[in-house]
């Protein structure tokens, strides 16, 4: 069985580096295009089924996808991005000054830590882990998944036995593929990670 790990095309919010969560934020004018280049990739490429997040910038990609594929689509609460909580919207140097107390403890204690009203590390992996699983168990041999970084890395992690710590050394870039698969005993291996020749 492959998986076909996509993260969605790129948006106003990824493009000035703030944390968009849960937040419904849409498809910038070059996160299009990518979905329009994710569209060409896949058109000759085998697929049975596919599995989006319900957040529009992922929804968006994953339907542009499926105008060449005619194939059907699930949507998926539990492929959403981390929810960051009151981190939404703002950039990194704006969550140091006014979560500040938040990022002081170790990163072994911030992973179990939610996020300002949000969820933690260890809670996020976990609800991606428990989406992805029950995938293995599909009459499915080519799947599509579009979702977020976030999601992906987790996933990485857990897959390559990882810290979550070490996520953020899994690039994963806007509109990149990620592939692997899962051999007869339901064993995941990722075959190729961060696939950006489409978009050249």
């Amino acid at each position: 069985m492959k998986f076909y790990l996509v993260r969605h095309g790129q948006t106003e919010w990824n493009n000035t580096h703030r944390f968009q969560g849960w937040m419904d934020v849409e498809l910038d004018s070059v996160g299009l295009i990518q979905a329009k280049m994710l569209s060409t990739y896949f058109k000759s490429v085998d697929l049975d089924f596919i599995y989006s997040s319900d957040l529009k910038r992922a929804l968006y990609t994953a339907q542009t996808i499926q105008m060449v594929k005619a194939i059907p689509m699930r949507l998926s609460h539990g492929f959403r991005e981390m929810n960051v909580g009151n981190w939404e919207g703002k950039t990194w140097d704006e969550i140091k000054e006014t979560y500040g107390d938040e990022l002081s403890v170790p990163e072994e204690t911030l992973i179990g830590l939610r996020v300002s009203g949000g969820e933690s590390l260890i809670e996020f992996q976990k609800r991606i882990i428990d989406t992805f699983i029950p995938l293995l168990e599909k009459q499915h041999e080519h799947v599509l998944i579009v979702t977020h970084g976030g999601v992906i890395r987790v996933l990485l992690c857990h897959i390559l036995g990882y810290d979550l710590s070490q996520r953020d050394i899994l690039k994963i870039d806007n509109g990149s593929i990620t592939i692997i698969e899962s051999d007869d005993q339901k064993q995941l291996k990722v075959i190729e990670q961060n696939i950006v020749s489409h978009l050249k």
